[in-house]
């Protein structure tokens, strides 16, 4: 299958192309950047064609897999053109910035056979496998505690409203899809504390307290205005398990899961995996069988994400300092 990038990202550059260059399913790679250079393009494995406009080149290639990585705000024209062009499409997160947007645009991926998925592909590293079934083991977990904080240079999109910018879009969608990965569930209350905006009111920084049925819970620190950190704590009655890079866990680098169980504790070692191959590897296959998996993964995300932009939205931008005593 022929596998088409729109957006040369720093992620695309270092994630994408080497996870698809890697698969035996995709025969050539074409890029769509008006900032890639050919030299570059040249050099890849399975070089394709160089396009300037993204539009020409979904009009032009042939039916295949596309791969949206531009900047947010134009994930949604992107997506909808390629599906009108008869491609398969993967998008990065987020997939799609409301959740009338996302249902559209799975109706109409379902009404061409054809798939949609968000890349948020963190999940499909076995680590995951291998939390959930160690927390099972020890009596289950109802609390997550994660931590992701990329710093985001100035300049960047993300600090640009009308481009799909804000930290809700860049790392919310972490916290929409955890109780999903998790536990199968969507939150059924969310709150969120803004704790640093732009002066223009775009929040940098926030916290999420979100509850799930049966009693679970769980928070997140997101944003980009601290140094790196990027960490989950799940906790039971039984256990708690810890560990690290879990929304980012390189390719190269092996998953160390700590757990503690009463008096014992031990460190569960997970062998080295790129989860964005082991990704792209299930979206071929839903290609090839049919499968409709990814429908619902995206529209569950994208409704929680749009309950903690909204939960964040009504709260005030500009808090007042308060005292105590007359």
């Amino acid at each position: 299958m022929d596998f088409l990038l729109i957006g040369m990202s720093r992620f695309a550059g270092r994630r994408v192309l080497p996870a698809a260059a890697a698969m035996s399913g995709i025969d050539s790679i074409d890029i769509a950047s008006a900032h890639a250079d050919a030299e570059s393009v040249g050099r890849l494995a399975k070089p394709g064609r160089l396009h300037r406009d993204w539009r020409v080149a979904l009009d032009t290639a042939r039916p295949g897999l596309v791969y949206v990585s531009l900047v947010n705000g134009e994930h949604a024209a992107a997506v909808r053109h390629a599906l009108k062009a008869g491609h398969h499409v993967v998008v990065d997160k987020p997939g799609l910035l409301d959740v009338d947007t996302a249902r559209e645009m799975v109706s109409l991926a379902r009404s061409s056979s054809l798939v949609l998925a968000e890349a948020v592909c963190y999940s499909f590293h076995p680590v995951y496998a291998e939390v959930r079934s160690i927390a099972e083991r020890l009596g289950g977990t109802t609390q997550a505690v994660a931590v992701f904080t990329p710093p985001v240079p100035p300049g960047d999109f993300r600090y640009d409203r009308s481009r799909g910018g804000g930290a809700f879009l860049d790392t919310g969608p972490y916290m929409a899809s955890l109780g999903r990965v998790l536990w199968q569930a969507e939150p059924e209350q969310v709150n969120v504390l803004v704790s640093r905006r732009t002066e223009d009111g775009l929040e940098t920084a926030y916290s999420v307290l979100a509850g799930y049925p049966g009693g679970r819970t769980a928070i997140g620190h997101f944003g980009f205005t601290t140094v790196y950190q990027n960490t989950l704590r799940l906790l039971g009655g039984g256990c708690a398990i810890d560990f690290e890079r879990p929304f980012s866990l390189p390719p190269e680098t092996q998953g160390s899961i700590h757990v503690h169980s009463g008096e014992r504790q031990y460190v569960h070692e997970v062998a080295r995996a790129d989860s964005m191959r082991l990704f792209l590897t299930r979206v071929l296959e839903a290609v090839r069988t049919g499968s409709r998996e990814f429908d619902a993964p995206l529209l569950s995300d994208a409704r929680t994400l749009g309950r903690i932009v909204a939960a964040g939205s009504s709260a005030d931008p500009a808090p007042r300092p308060f005292s105590v005593g007359p």
